[in-house]
């Protein structure tokens, strides 16, 4: 008895001894996932794939911010798309005297649109934004309405622009969130990344020559940095966004209302941990079959027509979901490849959703009757056709010429005889 019972308490102790090593294990995994999220100082951050702007870290996104970002790449962004980059732009006299006035602009002088762009976004030049806002909305006030009808287009729902400048006032505000959506937009434009990857650019007039530098230092001090710009009101708190590309991914880093002190070693860190966790990966893969189908008693695969990437964590397929809705209506003859006849859905774990077409790896035509088939070989073989159809027009008429000889003769026989019967008869009498 003594000795079962010896057993059954070292039995009870291996399994106490299991039960706290799996729980310590877990606990320091969780420690070291906990561990490894970035921290930053900022009052809101985000990091996000350029591509698809997926969201690979965040904070208090959705707080709203006094920041100037949103203005700055608002106004280039509308100047991009509505004014030619060579236009000449007259400054007037509530531009060129405004306050923190950086180019010193000549009153009635010209100036080109791509160099008060470039001055703009490097250095927040408030008069370069007042000369472009005033330029295409006939007034400030006219380009801040344009501003706000962007961002209800582009499904920005809290932001709102007071003026284009940036100045501080309590009306105009962002978020994070927003700044996402502008961003992932502005970065579909050429124009606006050659600008936004500018790092420095002289600026030359009848007067003066300066050098204007963009304000965002990854560029020097973070390799793969391939964009950025900072803003702010205070020198001890900026909003900052920074884009970075290493092994084919290209990560966006914004931040807002963070200390100057730290925007920069905090911008590092987050985008460390989007590079060092993350991969940029195939999806799905061009030609791979997702369905096979029977149309009018045929088969045919469902294929994806090119790679489809995206971003995921090291070690995971971040697949929560898939989806293939077919089409019914676009499954009638004729049936092409390049006819979409249905769609496959991926929603990954962050819910971001992924709509990949799907195409047939044939093509299926409507049964032909026999009058088609003898068009199309009568196409097929029209010089043939031509020629039987010459000889045969020959044949006839060597028939025909034959056959008018023939009867020819005989008349001319017929006409003979007849002739000499009358003249017999004749005769007798």
């Amino acid at each position: 008895m003594e000795k079962r019972l010896r057993y059954i308490i070292i039995l009870l102790l291996i399994a106490l001894l299991s039960v706290w090593l799996e729980v310590s294990l877990v606990n320091s995994v969780f420690a070291d996932d906990e561990s490894n999220i970035p921290k930053t100082d900022a009052v809101s951050a985000i990091l996000f794939d350029a591509r698809r702007g997926q969201i690979l870290f965040s904070k208090t996104s959705d707080d709203k911010s006094l920041s100037p970002l949103a203005s700055r790449i608002m106004t280039t962004l509308i100047i991009l798309e509505k004014v030619d980059p060579e236009a000449m732009i007259i400054a007037s006299k509530e531009a060129a005297n405004t306050e923190g006035a950086i180019l010193k602009l000549t009153v009635g002088e010209k100036y080109a649109t791509k160099n008060l762009l470039t001055a703009l976004l490097l250095t927040g030049s408030p008069d370069a934004a007042i000369t472009l806002a005033e330029y295409v909305g006939g007034s400030e006030q006219g380009f801040v309405d344009l501003m706000n009808q962007y961002a209800a287009n582009l499904g920005l729902s809290n932001t709102r622009f007071t003026n284009s400048v940036g100045r501080y006032d309590e009306k105009q505000y962002t978020t994070v969130n927003d700044i996402l959506i502008l961003m992932k937009y502005a970065l579909s434009n050429t124009s606006f990344n050659k600008l936004f990857a500018t790092q420095a650019k002289p600026w030359y007039d009848e007067h003066k020559t300066l050098v204007l530098t963009n304000t965002n230092n990854m560029f020097w001090s973070y390799p793969g940095t391939d964009g950025g710009i900072t803003a702010g009101y205070d020198a001890d708190f900026q909003s900052i966004v920074t884009t970075a590309t290493k092994n084919n991914m290209r990560l966006v880093c914004v931040l807002l209302d963070v200390p100057t002190k730290s925007m920069y070693n905090d911008s590092i860190d987050i985008l460390n941990y989007g590079f060092d966790n993350f991969l940029h990966g195939t999806l799905v893969a061009a030609g791979s079959s997702q369905q096979a189908i029977t149309v009018e008693g045929q088969s045919l695969n469902l294929i994806v027509a090119s790679d489809v990437q995206y971003v995921h964590p090291k070690g995971q397929d971040y697949i929560k979901d898939i989806a293939i809705n077919v089409d019914q209506s676009k499954l009638k003859l004729p049936i092409t490849k390049n006819t979409v006849v249905g769609m496959l859905t991926f929603i990954l774990e962050d819910d971001t959703t992924i709509n990949v077409e799907l195409f047939p790896d044939r093509e299926i035509l409507p049964q032909k009757t026999k009058s088609q088939v003898l068009k199309e070989r009568f196409l097929e073989s029209r010089e043939l056709v031509y020629v039987i159809i010459g000889l045969i027009v020959i044949e006839l008429i060597i028939g025909s010429y034959k056959l008018f000889n023939f009867i020819k003769k005989k008349y001319i026989s017929y006409k003979a005889k007849k002739t000499h019967g009358h003249i017999s008869t004749r005769s007798r009498k």
